[in-house]
């Protein structure tokens, strides 16, 4: 059985600060995501996409996890997004300007797999550590 905590903890470790998805494959086989009012389906291919895009504008991205709690099927990730502009990213030239970004997540879980994400993010924020 997989420790869901174990399992997100490595979503951000793995996955996303080291662009290494072989841990959470099977976890991520299909899924929604959920983010400023939109879902979409998603598959790990879509997720390595992502990040790929998220690491070739901030390639010193990292996500810091400050806590996960785990209850009936669900855990909750608070974590803080930091990270150098260095490349385009939706629409913007590379800044050299930093980042840091606190983020919440949700995910579901059925059984073993995460069958939702959700994404809560200061958008504006971000947006405006980057823009003079």
């Amino acid at each position: 059985m997989v420790d869901p905590a174990v399992l997100v903890a490595s979503i951000f470790e793995d996955a996303w600060n080291r662009q290494d998805f072989d841990t959470v494959a099977p976890a991520l086989t299909r899924f929604r995501f959920h983010i400023r009012g939109t879902t979409r389906s998603m598959e790990l291919d879509d997720l390595e996409r992502i990040v790929q895009d998220w690491h070739a504008a901030f390639p010193d991205l990292r996500f810091d996890v400050h806590a996960i709690v785990v209850s009936d099927g669900r855990a909750g990730v608070h974590a803080t997004l930091r990270g150098t502009h260095h490349g385009p990213w939706q629409g913007l030239a590379g800044t050299g300007r930093p980042i840091e970004v606190e983020h919440m997540f949700f995910f579901r879980f059925d059984g073993e797999r995460i069958s939702d994400v959700w994404e809560l993010l200061d958008s504006a924020q971000l947006r405006g550590q980057l823009e003079p």
